[in-house]
């Protein structure tokens, strides 16, 4: 159970980086090409788009890590509440 935990630990810190790097690429693209194209037009057709494409960055990034940190909680209660066999000797 306890290698399980560790690897959600470690996917839910996987997550949150591959999410925080999409972000700052996408954004710091995205601000480029407006900055140097100067087209309104451009603002207005991919401001939305990428309102969107934030969001499902901000999920991923700080709902993987919550749910994987939910699930390690349940598995420690539940491997620690799971009750030791009892051997009687006659």
């Amino acid at each position: 159970m306890e290698a399980l935990a560790d690897t959600l630990g470690s996917f839910a810190g996987t997550m949150f980086r591959l999410s925080a790097i999409a972000f700052l690429l996408v954004n710091g693209a995205a601000a480029a090409a407006f900055m140097l194209t100067r087209n309104r037009h451009l603002v207005n057709r991919w401001t939305s788009r990428l309102f969107a494409l934030d969001l499902l960055l901000l999920g991923a990034g700080v709902g993987v890590p919550a749910v994987a940190s939910a699930m390690r909680l349940v598995m420690s209660a539940v491997s620690s509440s799971r009750a030791l066999p009892v051997k009687i000797v006659e």
